[in-house]
């Protein structure tokens, strides 16, 4: 759930306080924003959760570059059994 709600929305005197219940909140919901004088300050997330963005993240920029390297000119070829011949 990627809105604050009253459900996961915490304060900075709520970290203070209780870290403990607050990494559990973290745990059951995946996410809490800290909010300081009434402004949003922070996100804590679930480290699974982190983990799964950080792996959507990579697999979007390695197909934006992968794309770019398909429209380049493939340039020589050097058949199979050249290479072979030269590294084995």
């Amino acid at each position: 759930m990627l809105i604050p709600t009253s459900k996961n929305v915490k304060t900075i005197t709520d970290m203070r306080e209780d870290a403990l219940g607050l990494l559990d909140l973290v745990k059951k919901n995946g996410i809490a924003y800290i909010f300081h004088r009434s402004e949003p300050k922070a996100v804590m997330m679930d480290i699974e959760e982190f983990s799964r963005i950080q792996d959507l993240l990579e697999d979007y920029f390695d197909e934006i570059e992968a794309r770019k390297l398909e429209k380049e000119p493939i340039g020589k070829l050097i058949p199979e059994e050249d290479i072979i011949k030269e590294y084995v």
